[in-house]
């Protein structure tokens, strides 16, 4: 039963196992947009611009930026579909696919996202703070000699700034992400320019990687930059934005929970990834070097001579993100309680303090770029066959009718066998393991045809017949 929740400053917030009503749904389409707009503009998105222009250059980048990329959140933007039409978060939406109880595997998988991409966010986002705090007191900024013992404190103001956006709920989460669209915006007009004024459009498209291809590390393994590696990057990359649901849910209409993160997630990827791929040329032009680690946006900040105020926007734009992440990671938990009457507000400041011994981590971690890939990668084993099977659910299977039984504790539709729908959690575990077989123990085979098209096809076809068979059996036992 839904309940109306009293008006206060901060909102109401709604736990998993609660439907958000009509009148909480506040999120227009140009609010979702904005939202995704922030929440795609992060520093990792330079980065993957520059890996993307190891493939072929820039016309090689730009295939996949404006093409693939798009293609890619499609399918994701119609889980905010789901969330939008059923007034659920992202881990309520799975719970008729995997069972009332089954959803607590893919709650366990989504809080290991939340805090893994809360943790390198906070690193990244430190790493601006670095130099605003050297601005201001004079200490060294990232990768300066002795920066590690100045990192910390950089650290430590990260998780407090959007531990405290967290806590105060969604609709502040939509301001924050309007103010850091609207300054990235700025930003990323004036940064543009300049790179376009200092790097000479012509020469960039002219230059091409070697012959034999350029290769990058991702984690333990070494791979060449080839189409289907960067294909599988990207699905890895946009799939892991799993706390869509989470915030489509409130949306006013099922358009803008799903088109309006479309539009702002495409939007913010494709100009971040491409001052991404452009930098990348121009340092492979001047010094000889691909080293897309360099394409970071602080980096390149400093390099274009910005001062402060950039890296100050840069932050915003992280904490705004950030400050998401917590609220995912709040909502699994909540899905985890099974109902039982904890505060989500408590669980968004544990969420946010679970955060912070992680973000300390990558101090420890020489290579901390190609471990924040491989931490991406190693997720995409889990989210590629677990949203090809909500899909394959929701829009195949159950033909887009899901009832409010999705949010009972126990019993109706989706009670399935003891809460479990075992269908969709050996499909889940089936691709998950194909995914990693493929991936990191036939790195050729990936290199040629991805991890990711054998990952859905067989995650797809293996849940289909298995419920198919399941209906049969159901319906030979009730005509015996």
């Amino acid at each position: 039963m839904v309940q109306e929740r009293p008006a206060t400053m901060l909102g109401a917030e709604y736990p998993a196992l609660e439907k958000v009503p009509p009148a909480a749904r506040v999120f227009g389409f140009w609010d979702q947009a904005a939202l995704w707009f922030g929440a795609a503009s992060l520093p990792a998105a330079w980065y993957y611009g520059a890996l993307m222009a190891g493939w072929k250059g820039l016309p090689g980048a730009f295939l996949l930026i404006f093409l693939v990329n798009t293609l890619t959140l499609v399918p994701w933007a119609l889980l905010g579909q789901i969330a939008a039409r059923t007034g659920a978060c992202s881990m309520a939406m799975v719970r008729p696919t995997f069972g009332l109880r089954g959803s607590a595997l893919p709650s366990v998988f989504y809080l290991i996202f939340g805090f893994g991409w809360g943790a390198v966010n906070v690193f990244l986002g430190g790493i601006a703070m670095s130099y605003v705090l050297k601005g201001i007191f004079g200490w060294p900024a990232f990768l300066e000699p002795g920066y590690r013992a100045a990192m910390v404190p950089s650290l430590l103001l990260v998780c407090v700034l959007q531990g405290a956006v967290a806590v105060a709920g969604h609709r502040w989460i939509r301001w924050m992400e309007w103010l850091a669209t609207l300054a990235l915006v700025a930003l990323g007009v004036f940064q543009t320019a300049l790179v376009l004024r200092a790097w000479k459009a012509g020469s960039l498209f002219a230059w091409t990687p070697p012959a034999g291809g350029l290769t990058t590390s991702i984690g333990p393994f070494t791979y060449v930059l080839t189409f289907a590696l960067l294909v599988d990057l990207l699905v890895a990359y946009n799939w892991t934005w799993q706390f869509i649901g989470d915030f489509s849910r409130f949306a006013r209409t099922p358009a803008a929970g799903t088109w309006g993160p479309f539009i702002g997630a495409n939007i913010a990827q494709y100009w971040w990834f491409s001052v991404g791929a452009l930098g990348v040329a121009y340092l492979a032009l001047t010094t000889g070097q691909y080293t897309p680690q360099t394409s970071d946006p602080s980096t390149t900040t400093t390099l274009l001579g910005f001062g402060w105020v950039a890296y100050v926007v840069i932050l915003a734009a992280t904490v705004a993100t950030n400050a998401g992440n917590i609220y995912a990671s709040a909502l699994g938990i909540s899905n985890l309680l099974q109902g039982r009457p904890v505060s989500l507000r408590l669980l968004l400041a544990l969420s946010a303090l679970g955060i912070v011994p992680l973000a300390l981590l990558p101090l420890l971690a020489p290579q901390f770029v190609g471990l924040y890939i491989f931490w991406l990668d190693f997720l995409g084993a889990i989210v590629i066959p677990l949203w090809t099977i909500t899909l394959v659910d929701y829009f195949l299977v159950k033909r887009q009718r899901y009832t409010d039984d999705l949010f009972r504790e126990r019993g109706g539709l989706y009670w399935y066998r003891n809460g479990w729908n075992w269908p969709a959690v050996g499909s889940l575990l089936l691709g998950t393991a194909v995914y990693w077989v493929v991936a990191f123990g036939l790195p050729r085979v990936r290199e040629g045809i991805t991890a990711t098209l054998p990952t859905v096809v067989i995650a797809a076809l293996v849940y289909l017949l298995w419920q198919a068979s399941q209906g049969q059996r159901a319906r030979s036992r009730s005509n015996g």
